[in-house]
């Protein structure tokens, strides 16, 4: 085998192919031994979807040799679909083998699901992220920077970010009227319910929301989502896989 993984829950990778179908259609999994990574660009080559799913996320987890797995994201949906959220996964590649193999099994081992997915040559060239200093750094609940997103949606195309020491707003003008909602820092004791805050100069900046509304998919990932701002940077969203040991997707 020139890949084998074993994850306790199929859910995780699941939640991480439901955020990402509907930016990407095809994509690259590359294995080494440090895990499981993505990169990729939609269609319209405005987003970079990037993926690391750590080895230490699996119970289970050897790869011989760097290797490149190509599969259709809605493809590799369906067969996610079909595992059970606390079913266990297998997964396996053999060296040079033109089919991924999938076995899902439930908790009680009394029902086992097999499938194999055909593997697709994708040409893509891997970009280099450079490490971004980001003026503003905020962290807040995911759940409602999904609900922001959504809900400001109606209201127009593009949604204006604003952050300062104040709190981060996010405003939208459109034909029928505008709307903007303001979050203010605020302490919890349960992280995904904190607004922090980090802010080195105050940033105004205009996102498509179309895209927002995609990257907010990712929400069931973590309760957590962190936004990275700069005046000529694109913006970062970026949640972590359950836990930050996981890995991440952003």
């Amino acid at each position: 085998m020139a890949f084998q993984a074993h994850l306790q829950q199929a859910g995780l990778l699941r939640k991480v192919v439901d955020s990402m179908k509907d930016l990407c259609k095809d994509v690259n999994f590359d294995c080494s031994e440090k895990g499981l990574q993505v990169q990729s660009m939609d269609s319209s080559h405005v987003a970079l979807v990037s993926l690391m799913l750590r080895e230490s996320a699996f119970s289970d987890f050897k790869c011989d040799r760097p290797t490149s797995l190509g599969m259709n994201v809605d493809s590799l949906g369906k067969i996610l679909k079909m595992c059970g959220p606390n079913d266990s996964l297998k997964l396996q590649a053999k060296q040079d083998a033109d089919v991924v193999s999938f076995q899902c099994e439930s908790g009680d081992d009394d029902r086992i699901a097999e499938f194999e997915l055909k593997l697709m040559q994708i040409e893509s060239e891997h970009m280099e992220i450079p490490e971004q200093q980001y003026k503003v750094s905020v962290k807040m609940p995911s759940a409602e920077f999904q609900k922001i997103c959504r809900d400001l949606k109606e209201f127009g195309e593009t949604m204006q970010v604003k952050a300062s020491k104040e709190g981060i707003t996010f405003s939208v003008q459109g034909d029928i009227g505008a709307g903007n909602v303001m979050l203010k820092p605020r302490e919890s004791d349960k992280p995904e319910e904190k607004v922090t805050l980090t802010v080195h100069e105050p940033v105004s900046a205009t996102f498509a929301l179309r895209y927002l509304v995609n990257f907010a998919k990712a929400a069931p990932l973590s309760g957590q989502v962190e936004l990275g701002l700069g005046p000529d940077a694109p913006l970062l969203v970026k949640y972590d896989l359950e836990r930050p040991e996981n890995g991440h997707m952003q």
